[in-house]
C-alpha cells in the first residue's frame, strides 16, 4: 500500500513530466514507498517514485545519488536507478503535501521481477552480478558524505541505540530475560572476530544485496536497487547478506547448499574471496542481523514501528545463529569448493 496521502503530491509540478500524471502504489521496502507514474489516461509512464520514510534531510542521501550518477558510466550489464534531475536541476525533492515534508527521487522504470530462491541459475546470476558491482564500485569516488556507517559499528546504526549491549534492555519487561542472553551472546561473539573483520578488505559494497533489491528477467540480471546502505564495509558483507537471504526458507533443509554453491560459482566467474574473508562469512552473518535488530530497536524508541517488529528479528536472529552453530563450518567449505 502507499502511503496516505501521496495524491496530494504532483510529480509534474517538480519533474519535467506529462500534465496531470498519477501515482500508484508499486511497493515498498521497510523504511521508503514505491510509485509507477501513469499518465492522465492511465498509461504507464518509464518512471518509479521514491520516496523516504525515515528521513527528511537531503545530505542523507547525497552519498547514494553520488553513487549511482558514478555507476551509469560503468558500462554495468544491468541497470540502477540513476535519479532523474528536476527543474531546478537537483536530484531529489523535497515536498509537502499533508503529512510534514517528504524526500523523493525519480528514477527510471527498471523492468524485471524479484529472484526465485529455488531457481539455481538464478542465484548463479546474482551472484555474478554482485562481483560485477564490486568491481565498479572500487572505481567509484566517494568522500564519505552521507555514507552509512560500517555495519561493524554496531553503537553508530541509529542515534537512540549507542550500546548495543543496552539494547534490548531498554524494552524491560517487553523482553524476555532468555531473548535478552541470546542477543548478547551473539554480540560477543561479533565482538571477539572484529579485529579480524575491520582487516579484511574493505570497499564500498551494495550493503543490502537481498532477493528483494534484485530484479531479473529469466536468468539475467536486469536490475540492482536501493543504494541507500551502500558503504565502506568488507567486500563479503555483501555475500553474507546474500546467503541470509538466498536460504532463510531453506536452512536446516539440505536445499541451502546447493543455492550458496550457486551464488558462490556465480561470483567466482567475475571475482573471489580470501580464505579469511570465507572463514568470517559466519560472523559477519550474524554482524548483519545484529545491524538490523539496531536499526529496530531504534525505530521502536522514536515510535516508528512496534515492537512485533523487533520480537520477529530476534526470532530470526536466533533461527540464523543456531543454523551457524550447527553448520557454519560447512558453510565455509561450501563456499571455498565453489569459489577458490
Amino acid at each position: 500500500m502507499g502511503e496516505p496521502g501521496i495524491a496530494q503530491l504532483e510529480p509534474d509540478k517538480i519533474w519535467d513530466l506529462p500534465a496531470g500524471c498519477a501515482l500508484r502504489p508499486l511497493g515498498r521496502g521497510y523504511n521508503n514507498f514505491l510509485y509507477r507514474l501513469h499518465s492522465s489516461i492511465g498509461e504507464s509512464l518509464p518512471f518509479v517514485l521514491r520516496v523516504y520514510g525515515n528521513h527528511a534531510n537531503p545530505k542523507y542521501i547525497q552519498h547514494e545519488m553520488s553513487v549511482l550518477v558514478q555507476l551509469a558510466s560503468r558500462a554495468l550489464p544491468f541497470a540502477v536507478p540513476v535519479p532523474i534531475p528536476n527543474r531546478r536541476g537537483e536530484l531529489w525533492a523535497l515536498a509537502d503535501y499533508g503529512l510534514g515534508a517528504r524526500l523523493m527521487v525519480l528514477v527510471p522504470f527498471i523492468r524485471g521481477e524479484n529472484p526465485d530462491v529455488h531457481d539455481l541459475a538464478q542465484a548463479e546470476a546474482a551472484g555474478q552480478a554482485m562481483a560485477t558491482l564490486h568491481a565498479a564500485l572500487r572505481q567509484v569516488e566517494s568522500r564519505g558524505v552521507g555514507a552509512p556507517r560500517p555495519y561493524i559499528e554496531l553503537g553508530r546504526v541509529h542515534p537512540l541505540v549507542p550500546n548495543p549491549f543496552e539494547a534490548m534492555r531498554q524494552f524491560g519487561s517487553l523482553a524476555t530475560r532468555s531473548d535478552v542472553a541470546h542477543v548478547d551472546a551473539i554480540l560477543e561473539r561479533i565482538c571477539a572476530h572484529e579485529k579480524r573483520i575491520r582487516a579484511l578488505p574493505q570497499q564500498l559494497i551494495h550493503g543490502d544485496f537481498i532477493a528483494g533489491n534484485i530484479l531479473m528477467e529469466g536468468t539475467q540480471v536486469s536490475g540492482v536497487l536501493d543504494f541507500e546502505n551502500c558503504a565502506f564495509n568488507p567486500r563479503a558483507m555483501d555475500f553474507a547478506i546474500a546467503i541470509d537471504t538466498w536460504c532463510w526458507d531453506a536452512m536446516s533443509s539440505g536445499r541451502e547448499w546447493e543455492r550458496i554453491a550457486a551464488l558462490a560459482r556465480g561470483y567466482r566467474r567475475v571475482g573471489c574471496f580470501s580464505e579469511e574473508e570465507i572463514a568470517l562469512l559466519p560472523a559477519m552473518m550474524l554482524l548483519r542481523n545484529a545491524s538490523v535488530l539496531m536499526h529496530l530497536v531504534g525505530r521502536f524508541l522514536a515510535n516508528l514501528s512496534p515492537f512485533v517488529d523487533v520480537e520477529n528479528w530476534v526470532d530470526s536472529m536466533k533461527r540464523v545463529d543456531a543454523w551457524l552453530i550447527l553448520h557454519g563450518h560447512r558453510l565455509t567449505a561450501c563456499v571455498r569448493e565453489h569459489m577458490i
